[in-house]
């Protein structure tokens, strides 16, 4: 039985992807290098921090690198918010009597104002951070604490992550919810993979007195909880409402924007609840009658230039007035000859605040 959870913090337990970014950002442009988008980020980031730099800024030492970056942090640590389910997750363990860790390479300093921010910092037995390679921590983790590492996990959301809790014994278990992509990920051959939090909640709470293992083997073969258990390659439930006409004054040139245009909007969403758990309650899930009418006013507010500004209001706008817990809207636009349409596509996942 799993009685005791490491957890680590970036990409984790908290959405600090962009933060990092900026501060990574800062520190490339500071010595001279090009700043990278995002996906060139999730790509070539890795732990221990000195391969990453090494790659793009070798020779400069770590020391001048830390302070370029921790100045740039500072002034996003208000951009960084709980992932969903955590907070909810926080308290199970609490409940249920696990004792809950930190293992992160976060300076203890931004660990601590962002832990008393989010009101989260109580739940936590003891923590260890400022671990740049965290193989050297986990086994002082186990030893320190008593700990047994047949029940005990690691969950994280880097590649890191998972060779650390195989180097200390302990059962590896990768969220989906932070800087490696599902498919870094898979290639470490985690023993668990999960979308968030909220689904190694719901694994444990299931497990009765049972061990994790036996519980995910009894889970894959009865298929009864198959939604807990997430493969990248596996799709989950969405609603989708494709290609809805909508009239909007777009344009970069003025002359553009004199008359209407045709566009078709594509948004596609989840709702938090398994179909299966609704009970057939229309109260359950989100009226998708509303959602499309909401599209159809945020399009005729005002005018606007870019296709870009509007699928962004669109998802912006219908994540906080309905209760999704992810989106993801495709604006296509009929303005380039010889081609069909140009699509614009963004996503966004719902955040939960400060409790």
């Amino acid at each position: 039985m799993i009685r005791n959870v490491i957890l680590d913090w970036s990409g984790t337990i908290v959405d600090d992807l962009d933060a990092v970014l900026i501060g990574t950002n800062a520190v490339l442009t500071h010595f001279g290098h090009r700043e990278i988008s995002k996906l060139e980020f999730r790509k070539n980031f890795v732990l221990p921090f000195s391969g990453f730099y090494e790659r793009f800024l070798p020779g400069i030492p770590i020391a001048e690198i830390d302070q370029v970056y921790h100045a740039s942090f500072l002034n996003r640590r208000c951009q960084v918010y709980l992932l969903p389910g955590v907070l909810e997750f926080l308290r199970f363990c609490r409940s249920t009597g696990r004792p809950l860790f930190i293992l992160s390479t976060m300076s203890g300093a931004h660990f601590e104002s962002e832990a008393d921010r989010l009101g989260v910092r109580g739940f936590f037995r003891r923590v260890y951070v400022n671990a740049t390679n965290k193989m050297t921590k986990i086994g002082t983790i186990l030893d320190e604490n008593q700990l047994k590492a047949d029940e005990t996990l690691f969950a994280g959301d880097m590649v890191h992550d998972i060779e650390t809790a195989r180097y200390g014994g302990v059962l590896s278990v990768a969220v989906l919810t932070g800087f490696d992509s599902p498919e870094k990920l898979a290639g470490a051959s985690p023993d668990l993979v999960v979308r968030d939090l909220s689904y190694l909640h719901r694994i444990l709470d299931s497990g009765g007195g049972q061990g994790l293992g036996e519980t995910v083997q009894e889970m894959t073969s009865t298929d009864i909880h198959s939604d807990l258990i997430v493969s990248d390659a596996r799709e989950t439930e969405w609603i989708e409402i494709v290609d809805q006409e909508i009239l909007c004054f777009i344009g970069v040139p003025p002359e553009e924007r004199k008359t209407s245009q045709k566009l078709l909007v594509t948004v596609r969403f989840q709702i938090g609840n398994r179909f299966c758990d609704l009970d057939d309650q229309f109260e359950q899930t989100i009226d998708y009658a509303a959602v499309a009418a909401a599209v159809e006013q945020i399009a005729g507010e005002s005018e606007i230039q870019l296709v870009e500004t509007l699928v962004s209001r669109i998802a912006d706008r219908l994540i906080v007035t309905f209760p999704m817990s992810a989106i993801e809207v495709t604006v296509k636009k009929f303005i380039l000859p010889n081609t069909k349409n140009v699509e614009v596509r963004t996503k966004r996942n719902a955040r939960l605040r400060r409790p």
